[in-house]
């Protein structure tokens, strides 16, 4: 009885520290990762009116007919977008255009220009979701230098869905402001 009484506080201790350990050590649900995470390449992109922005005289919705290239622009085909987790944080990026103009008089210049730009997100892979988390730097960093704003991020069944505020310098010499709705679908994974 003696050797129990003892037995039995030691026993314990080693039960509550085993459940202690695994009540510390997060929960992955390894699958969703495996879907979320990778290179995506865009699809599709729409704006939500009619524009001219190449200047042809004709307006339409599909960026992927509107876009004027010219110098070393990325062709939209070519635009991607990434999920990648960190060891401390996880993050998006993805290539988006922006008006690369000069207001010189004896040039006249209207090219689209592309930058990948980055963003914070949080992968809760036992609850299967994603959210933004972008910070006001990013958010003014993204609005000052190429006048945009990300109005609405969402991920569902391997295509990241981007609806982005952009402002574009029009052949008319012109700022134009548009919601772009952006489409890019899951091609591998980043190993």
């Amino acid at each position: 009885m003696k050797y129990l009484i003892i037995l039995l506080p030691v026993l314990s201790l080693f039960s509550c520290d085993s459940d202690d350990d695994n009540s510390l050590s997060p929960q992955v649900n390894q699958e969703y990762f495996d879907e979320v995470l990778g290179r995506y390449v865009l699809k599709t992109a729409y704006t939500d009116m009619p524009i001219d922005f190449n200047g042809d005289g004709v307006e339409g919705t599909d960026f992927f007919e509107e876009i004027p290239y010219c110098g070393f622009t990325l062709l939209l085909q070519s635009y991607d977008c990434t999920i990648v987790d960190r060891t401390s944080y996880q993050e998006i990026a993805f290539d988006v255009s922006y008006s690369n103009y000069t207001n010189d008089p004896r040039v006249y210049l209207n090219c689209m220009s592309h930058k990948d730009l980055f963003s914070s997100i949080v992968i809760d892979s036992m609850d299967e979701s994603i959210a933004l988390e972008t910070t006001e730097y990013e958010e003014n960093f993204m609005l000052s230098e190429y006048k945009t704003k990300i109005l609405d991020f969402q991920w569902e069944d391997r295509v990241v869905y981007l609806t982005l505020e952009q402002e574009f310098y029009m052949p008319d010499g012109e700022w134009k402001t548009v919601i772009m709705n952006l489409e890019y679908e899951w091609v591998r994974s980043e190993t």
